[in-house]
């Protein structure tokens, strides 16, 4: 881990609005992001962004207000970004891959003022709801008139720019506070892990949607590097992709290294730029194989929203686990009781700030659940981890109640609450099983109602209209009863981990 000279001026900076400004006065005719073979500059998109802000503007988006936005990867999606941020507006970004309970939560509980939606996504927003800006052609012109007056007090590093939906536990998913300094500190998280040269070129296949790739959207700002953004992740087209965008760097967010792995080797494989894959969840195994093949290193990074996305960071190798923590912040491994625990011990990690605030002002209209979050000014993230000798963190997985599947945190109360609303269903109980992609797969055990014939295809595929292609199990077992504790809640301790005689969806597709 290389540790920016700037680092601290960065989390210091007043704000994104005068970063973008003080890019663009300084090096405008530096490449911003390709798309499609189009080049955007720096310039380019500072100018795009005033444009969106005063289209915005004239609409009657204000500071403060909360506008959601389901935009597929795009530099017009880019632009609305920045302009929500330079107007002090509250982004509200939404996945598209979203569907019925949890995007009406998301929606319901966000309250947003209004709605930016590609005319793809439009027939997901139900009726009735906020209104909707319908996005159905390239430009900026379907936001509507320019002319609306930009904000005359300046930004500040502690305004909320940011309401991003992370998966509940107990409850459903829940809206992250996200300051201008949390989402600088992002980028600048970025830069500690992949210590960038000048011209460098980042793949950017991440939706923007998550702060995978929100934190990309600054670095480009902050180094005269750029981005190479691909409307989305593609294993077959990806060697082609890199090779042809000259790409020096890509987050290998959700499996994504074992996924090339599993290709037979192509001759774009073999001639890229590709010097680092950086990100989460890879294993030993995937970490040494994916080196010795593709000619690049791998680094390992841990974090979450919560905290400016990037706790910390090992470029060492894989017996460092998830590495040092990051100068900015301070992190200790506590016991049930909140004492901290000796290195080797595992426990909960937790996290504040060791300056400026980088962690989270909280939960948007959440106080019981921030409060949880909070103890003795520590932030607890909800996972296992513990400490080596030589002061690298090791994750160990989750204490709560959800999964990590390919990328994306999936709620068990969630998944749980759509399987139990089946007629045939009386119970459900979700776990996460060892994947052989990414990090966990999903299983869930059905008691069916009495007497009630399921049949577990049938129940994937009513299920999948109802939940995100990420929340669908791939297992399914039946079970007669669940073990219980004395006041009847399901202990998922017992639950088998085996999935030899499960349901399996991906077997039986295939």
């Amino acid at each position: 881990m290389t540790a920016p000279a700037d680092w601290q001026e960065i989390i210091a900076d007043a704000a994104i609005p005068g970063l973008l400004a003080r890019s663009a006065g300084e090096r405008p005719d530096s490449p911003y992001c390709v798309f499609g073979g189009s080049v955007t500059t720096v310039g380019d998109l500072a100018a795009r962004v005033r444009e969106a802000a005063e289209r915005l503007a004239a609409r009657g988006v204000r500071r403060g207000d909360r506008v959601a936005v389901l935009l597929p990867n795009h530099p017009d999606h880019i632009a609305v970004i920045l302009a929500l941020i330079v107007l002090r507006a509250t982004w509200l970004p939404v996945n598209p891959r979203l569907r019925g309970a949890a995007l009406a939560h998301l929606l319901s509980d966000g309250e947003p003022a209004l709605i930016l939606v590609d005319a793809a996504y439009a027939g997901l927003v139900g009726e009735p709801g906020p209104p909707l800006l319908v996005r159905d052609r390239s430009g900026l012109s379907w936001l509507g008139e320019r002319g609306g007056p930009l904000p005359e007090r300046p930004a500040g590093p502690e305004d909320v720019v940011a309401l991003i939906y992370t998966s509940g536990t107990t409850g459903p998913a829940k809206g992250v506070r996200v300051t201008d300094r949390m989402l600088r500190t992002s980028a600048l998280g970025v830069l500690f892990t992949t210590a960038p040269r000048e011209s460098d070129v980042y793949f950017l296949w991440e939706p923007l949607c998550h702060i995978g790739g929100a934190q990309m959207l600054l670095v480009p700002l902050l180094r005269p590097v750029s981005l190479a953004m691909v409307e989305r992740f593609s294993v077959s087209r990806f060697w082609d992709d890199v090779r042809s965008s000259g790409a020096t760097h890509v987050h290998q967010l959700g499996g994504i290294l074992q996924l090339l792995l599993g290709r037979p080797p192509s001759e774009a494989e073999f001639s890229h730029r590709l010097r680092m894959a950086w990100g989460g969840g890879v294993t030993t195994a995937t970490w040494l194989e994916a080196e010795r093949r593709f000619g690049l290193r791998v680094a390992e990074c841990y974090g979450q929203t919560e905290a400016s996305s990037f706790l910390s960071v090992n470029t060492e190798g894989p017996h460092a686990g998830v590495g040092r923590v990051l100068p900015y912040l301070r992190a200790a491994v506590q016991d049930e009781d909140g004492a901290e625990a000796p290195a080797g011990e595992i426990g909960e990690i937790v996290v504040r700030t060791a300056g400026l605030p980088v962690v989270t002002p909280g939960y948007f209209r959440d106080d019981e659940r921030t409060a949880a979050a909070r103890r003795d000014g520590w932030w607890r993230t909800g996972d296992l981890g513990r400490f080596d000798e030589h002061g690298n963190l090791h994750f160990i997985g989750r204490a709560v109640d959800s999964v990590r599947r390919r990328g994306e945190n999936v709620s068990a109360w969630e998944v749980e609450t759509v399987f139990n609303t089946h007629p045939a269903v009386a119970e459900s109980a979700m776990i996460g099983v060892p994947a052989e992609i990414g990090e966990q797969d999903i299983k869930v055990f059905i008691r069916p109602v009495r007497e009630a014939r399921l049949d577990a295809a049938e129940l994937l595929h009513w299920c999948a209209e109802r939940l995100a292609d990420f929340q669908v199990p791939r297992y399914i077992a039946f079970v007669e009863e669940f073990p219980r504790t004395p006041s009847e809640r399901v202990i998922k301790s017992r639950l088998p981990r085996s999935v030899v005689d499960c349901f399996d969806a991906e077997r039986t597709s295939s």
